[in-house]
């Protein structure tokens, strides 16, 4: 026999960018594209031990703040060549990141 409790849930009813303070509802086109990062700060963190850090941002700040660093992957068919070469990836971390080293300028040799 089954028995049940009830339980009270929250989930989030709107969302406000940290930087240029868009708000943003769960049936706006941005909702999935926003970013929300939360953090808890360890040992001898630069944010403070046990400090909670978070940020909220839509996605142009985004875009905006973080685009220069962003590695944006374009969708690929089926997504069988993505996974090859996330696997080809890790395959060259086992060993000792040789795969993932960007080649020399041409005319440089490796030493």
């Amino acid at each position: 026999m089954l028995e049940y409790q009830d339980r009270t849930v929250q989930e989030v009813a709107s969302c406000t960018c940290d930087r240029c303070q868009k708000r943003m509802m769960p049936d706006d086109p941005d909702w999935h594209e926003k970013v929300s990062v939360a953090f808890r700060g360890g040992f001898d963190s630069i944010f403070g031990d046990g400090n909670e850090v978070s940020l909220d941002l839509c996605q142009q700040c985004v875009k905006e703040t973080l685009g220069a660093w962003l590695r944006i992957t374009p969708l690929e068919g089926d997504g069988l060549e993505y996974q090859a070469r996330i696997r080809a990836e890790w395959d060259g971390r086992e060993g000792g990141m040789s795969q993932l080293r960007p080649a020399p300028p041409s005319g440089l040799e490796e030493s």
